[in-house]
């Protein structure tokens, strides 16, 4: 009876998220100054400078990966939970991580650091590809995962924002990270996913940070619902655009709160895929070795960027 009741339940809210679209709220009286634009988006001073591999908080963070980790919690899946699965440990020093395993463990971090390498602000994210787990109910080597550390003394999450009403609304900075997210074929785009961060010390031009986070529904097919990621097939076949209408381009992509990109222009297009084309061959290298993927298969992923890159800034 109760997974019954649960099951309509699931299906309740998944016919309420895919009906009418969600009103958007009027884009801010008066545009955010350069210095609350900074708590969003700044544009990298030297972009060919970015080390892609390392990200934006540099190797002095990253999990080892000899090191032993300590279960505190199991994460949860399905309706009441994540996509993946997944550990809360922690580590010899007492840091506590969220370690997220399955196809998102590798997207994420590639995803995050070509998110970073456009001027949006990234926690702290890097791939294992083993690791050694003590205590609960599956000790011992563990597969794949992204590490995630909970640095609270440096970067304490106080909020969420939502894409349909946040200070940013309507800027250059924010359609051009909802065209990010579709070349992504990143279709989840829940509030949940998007933090607030409090810094102890400014960073990157900043006290405050809205980051979009756990963009691990990245590298495969979109869609509302279970889509797969991390899947090259999906993402080399799945198409980018689909021609501009009325001005507005037309998009293959399948996800909630169409109309966050239902009103983009070739404008917008081309201000992200501009940024992109100017990443040398080493950064979207070092982008997909960050997230552990074999040369060879980097270099699939990358070339359908590309052509996607290509085919943005060839939109009238």
């Amino acid at each position: 009876m109760a997974s019954t009741i649960t099951r309509s339940l699931a299906l309740g809210v998944a016919v309420a998220l895919s009906g009418c679209a969600a009103p958007l709220a009027p884009p801010p009286a008066v545009p955010p100054t350069a210095l609350e634009m900074a708590q969003f988006w700044v544009e990298p001073a030297n972009l060919a400078e970015r080390d892609l591999f390392a990200g934006p908080w540099g190797l002095e963070y990253a999990p080892d990966p000899a090191a032993g980790y300590v279960f505190d919690a199991k994460k949860k899946q399905g309706f009441l939970g994540g996509f993946s699965p997944g550990y809360t440990v922690k580590g010899p020093d007492a840091t506590e991580w969220s370690a997220k395993q399955g196809p998102e463990a590798q997207a994420e971090v590639a995803a995050s650091r070509l998110v970073w390498a456009l001027g949006f602000h990234q926690p702290p994210v890097y791939f294992l590809e083993k690791w050694k787990l003590s205590g609960g109910t599956n000790p011992g080597e563990q597969t794949r995962a992204r590490f995630r550390p909970e640095l609270k003394k440096e970067l304490d999450k106080v909020g969420e924002w939502g894409w349909l009403s946040n200070p940013f609304r309507a800027t250059e900075a924010h359609r051009g990270l909802l065209v990010m997210m579709i070349m992504l074929n990143n279709s989840d785009l829940k509030s949940a996913q998007n933090v607030i961060y409090d810094l102890k010390r400014p960073r990157e031009g900043a006290q405050r940070w809205y980051v979009v986070r756990d963009l691990g529904h990245s590298f495969g097919e979109t869609g509302k619902f279970r889509a797969d990621r991390n899947d090259i097939v999906e993402f080399e076949t799945e198409a980018f655009t689909k021609g501009v209408s009325n001005g507005k381009v037309k998009f293959n992509w399948s996800g909630f709160h169409k109309e966050l990109v239902s009103d983009l222009t070739p404008a917008d297009v081309h201000w992200t895929c501009e940024r992109l084309g100017r990443l040398s061959d080493r950064q979207w290298q070092d982008a997909f070795r960050a997230g552990g993927y074999d040369p060879a298969l980097a270099e699939r992923y990358i070339r359908r960027f590309k052509q996607k890159i290509a085919e943005g800034l060839a939109l009238r």
